[in-house]
């Protein structure tokens, strides 16, 4: 593993452990097994290390995001948003503890704010990529003409972000049967109202 991977490993444990404002740049370099200048060969501060972790953590519910464009009139519409669901609420989960310290670090959210406006993203993309898609399955006629995409992509990502949060809030671990039931039970609700595949 490259150093700077390993740092950023090392980076997400201290910080889980500890919390983001007691995560010293000596506590990560003893874990990371490096000394502590070495941190700043590969990033320019504390700031800069955690930002990198934060935008890895959504790794596979972004890649899940970008592939409803290659979904659209395939498999049926629940099944889509299940992979949705899924990738959504188990990376949210992983990374909650993470986003939420985030929130005390008021320069740390602005710099992170900046960073998005710089590179066009931000979570509100996540709920705008959902909206695109129920757009395209309901212009082909596979999401009744009654259904507001973007209110439906907002209730089903709010979910289980709200989930999350809660489980990590309770200490629960987030299961395969958890999740399972729990997805299943979002969709029975949307779908209740949303579409007709």
């Amino acid at each position: 593993m490259e150093l700077k991977s390993k740092i950023a490993e090392a980076a997400e444990i201290v910080i889980r452990t500890h919390g983001l404002a007691k995560a010293t740049t000596k506590e990560i370099a003893r874990t990371a097994g490096c000394s502590e200048g070495s941190l700043y060969n590969h990033f320019k501060s504390k700031d800069d290390l955690y930002l990198h972790i934060l935008r890895g953590q959504l790794k596979n519910f972004m890649q899940t995001l970008m592939s409803l464009k290659d979904l659209i009139g395939k498999d049926t519409v629940r099944s889509n948003l299940e992979k949705v669901a899924r990738a959504g609420l188990a990376d949210y989960y992983q990374s909650m503890p993470l986003i939420s310290s985030i929130f005390s670090e008021p320069g740390l959210l602005a710099q992170h704010r900046e960073g998005f406006t710089a590179r066009n993203e931000g979570p509100h993309r996540a709920n705008e990529a959902v909206e695109s898609y129920l757009l395209e399955e309901q212009r082909i006629g596979r999401v009744s003409e009654f259904v507001k995409p973007r209110s439906a992509a907002d209730m089903l990502l709010g979910s289980c972000y709200q989930y999350a949060f809660q489980l990590n809030f309770l200490g629960r671990p987030l299961s395969d049967e958890e999740q399972d039931e729990y997805v299943h039970r979002v969709l029975d609700t949307l779908f209740a109202g949303i579409g007709n595949d």
